[in-house]
Order: C-alpha cells, then sequence, then structure tokens
C-alpha cells in the first residue's frame, strides 16, 4: 500500500469505509459465506480493470446476461462497495432500459480506479478474518487474492439464495448517473447531438466530459480554448456577462457546423502566447460535449439537445483550485475568473430550469 503518511491515512479511511459497507451486507445476504467476503474485498479494492477486455466483448457478454434477466424495479440499481466501486444491478438496469453498451461503458471508463494491488487484498482480508471463525482462515481463501491466475468466486450457497446479475463500476457514476440516462436519451435515435456542461471552476466538468466520451465514444470541446485574445479584453467587454468567452466563434466554428452535418475545422486559442493554434478537425462523431464555463450563452445553447450544470461545495472547488494552481494563478482566480462566472451565472439565472444539475 502507499507509503508516506497522507496515503496511509487515506488507505486506513478507505478500509474502515469499505468494512462498514462489507457489515451491511452481511445484513442484507445474511447467508454470505466466507468466499463471498473475499469477492467482496477483492471487488472493493480492485474494482472491474482485472476483467476488462474490449469493449464489443464486454457488451456482448452484458447482452447474454441481460436477455436471460427477469427486469426487477424494486432491487436498487447500485450498491456501494467501497469509496471507488460499487455494483450495478442488471435486473434494475433492464426494468429501466439502460442498455448493455452504455453499461460496458461505465465499466471500461472505471478501470483508472483502482490503486490496490492483490497483496493488499489479501493483507485486508487477513486482518478481518483474525476478528472471525476459523472458516476465514483457510488457506485457499488468501490464495485466490495472491493468485494472478484466479478469480474470486460466489459461494454456491450465495448464488442459490441470491442469484447474483451485476456489473462493479466506479461510485462516480452513482452520482452521475442521471446524467447517463439523459445522454442516453438523447443519443438513442439517429442525427448528431450536443450536450454543454457548464458550471464554476474546479466543481468537475472536465471529469464528466471526459468519462461521458467514453461511454459515449464523444468528441469534446473545452471553452478554455475560446476565450478572448487578450486585443478583446477591454472593459466594456468583460463588463459584459460571458464577455470573456469568443462565443461567436465557438458557435460559428463549432456548434453550427456540427449540428449541420457538416466537417467541424476550429483553432484552439493559447491563452499564454495570446495567438490561435493551427487549424484542427473534430473527430467524426455522432456526439459532441461542450465543456466549461459560458456554454450556456444563448449564440451557444440554442444549438444543445441537453445541458448539464456540475456543482460542487465552494470548499471543495477551493481546495482543488489550491493543489493544481499557482499562488499567482489562484490569485488571478479569486480576483477576476470567479467574478466573472458569477456575474454570468447570476445574469442568465444558471442553473436553469433546462439544465440537468450533477452534484
Amino acid at each position: 500500500m502507499p507509503g508516506d503518511d497522507n496515503d496511509k491515512m487515506i488507505t486506513e479511511s478507505f478500509e474502515r469505509e469499505m468494512l462498514r459497507e462489507l457489515e451491511s451486507q452481511y445484513r442484507r445476504y445474511p447467508a454470505m459465506q466466507p468466499e463471498d467476503t473475499v469477492k467482496f474485498i477483492f471487488q472493493s479494492m480492485l474494482g472491474v480493470g482485472h476483467i476488462l477486455s474490449d469493449r464489443a466483448t464486454v457488451t456482448r457478454y452484458i447482452e447474454n446476461e441481460m436477455a436471460g434477466l427477469e427486469a426487477n424495479p424494486e432491487e436498487p440499481l447500485f450498491e456501494v462497495l467501497s469509496p471507488a466501486w460499487c455494483r450495478l444491478n442488471l435486473r434494475r438496469a433492464t426494468a429501466e432500459h439502460i442498455q448493455p453498451s452504455v453499461i460496458a461503458g461505465m465499466m471500461t471508463a472505471s478501470g483508472f480506479e483502482t490503486r490496490f494491488s492483490r497483496k493488499d487484498a489479501a493483507d485486508v482480508f487477513a486482518r478481518f478474518a483474525e476478528t472471525k471463525d476459523q472458516r476465514f482462515r483457510e488457506p485457499d481463501l488468501t490464495d485466490v487474492l495472491l493468485n494472478e491466475e484466479k478469480l474470486p468466486s460466489h459461494s454456491a450457497v450465495y448464488h442459490d439464495r441470491y442469484h447474483p446479475a451485476y456489473r462493479v463500476v466506479s461510485t462516480f457514476w452513482l452520482r452521475c448517473i442521471t446524467a447517463v440516462r439523459a445522454v442516453a436519451d438523447i443519443t438513442a435515435g439517429t442525427g448528431r447531438r450536443m450536450i454543454t456542461i457548464d458550471g464554476p471552476c474546479a466543481s468537475g466538468k472536465t471529469t464528466l466530459a471526459d468519462r461521458l466520451a467514453a461511454v459515449f465514444d464523444a468528441a469534446v470541446v473545452h471553452t478554455d480554448d475560446f476565450v478572448v485574445p487578450h486585443a478583446m479584453k477591454t472593459k466594456e467587454r468583460l463588463a459584459v456577462p460571458g464577455g470573456n468567452c469568443d462565443d461567436e466563434r465557438l458557435a460559428g466554428e463549432v456548434a453550427e457546423p456540427f449540428k449541420n452535418g457538416e466537417s467541424v475545422r476550429y483553432r484552439r486559442y493559447d491563452c499564454a502566447a495570446d495567438r490561435l493554434l493551427d487549424e484542427e478537425t473534430l473527430p467524426d462523431c455522432r456526439l459532441l460535449i461542450l465543456e466549461g464555463c459560458y456554454c450556456n450563452l444563448p449564440s451557444v445553447r440554442r444549438y444543445a439537445d441537453l445541458r448539464l450544470f456540475v456543482s460542487a461545495p465552494e470548499k471543495t472547488r477551493m481546495e482543488r483550485l489550491k493543489k493544481r494552481e499557482t499562488p499567482e494563478s489562484l490569485r488571478r482566480f479569486g480576483e477576476m475568473w470567479i467574478p466573472l462566472e458569477n456575474a454570468y451565472f447570476s445574469a442568465f439565472g444558471l442553473p436553469d430550469d433546462g439544465s440537468f444539475v450533477i452534484e
């Protein structure tokens, strides 16, 4: 496990949360056997990365399994395993018409969460087993965690009693499932679709955009690449809500041609060099994600089929900014960029009734 003091504290906190969820599993599934505990710890720490192949293969496996399931809207869609991982119930997913390809996308976009090894999982299980009866101390239980050629399985008792049907995904999707459903709905038909992801700085817009792009094979364009050049940053322009964004160019070069079915060629703006970079062509795709503050300006939002707004507590956002910005850059955020964002949100009443708010 990670070695420095901070990582040790994070790891210990992770283990406590995971074991609390394990106790919840015992209450929910009283027939759980030691093998089921091994599988729980394995999935809680290693997640899904150990079983992923290509997305098409994963989709076929899920399609085949869901085809034989009876939809059940009463079962929970998610069961939390740990701070990083949860189980997505396929019977509930069937009832909610969540497509296998979307579930496969959520799985493949979750693989990066793993930060533990099999030895870490074996060590946690060994500590836990010391608090239990002799059945938990069988050597085979530890061996299945350490042996790279083996994967833990549910016990026959568990299978017979509970008929498990699920896939492991990042807990990120638990918080963002409404966004996934909304995007799935608008992309179900034919034709090009565009969504916007707005929100204050450091709220998680880019993370959400990148992960949705992985699930839905979308292209992402960032409004940060469409800041107005220095020569246009006059007091008069910046006094207009949203004036910091070159929305005319964003709409004209990206949003309008994309929705018209045309090839999209655009130039990103390099703020440090104060110049437009060489022209690039947007990859051919059915879904475009415009990510960043100011993407709800009227000239841009008129092309959107879905508008998401990402929110996060101010304390959380400030902690993120402190980690990623220099002291000078952080000062400029406080003195200029954040007030400009707030003026824009206030002027356009954002998030409004047409926005899906993602916490």
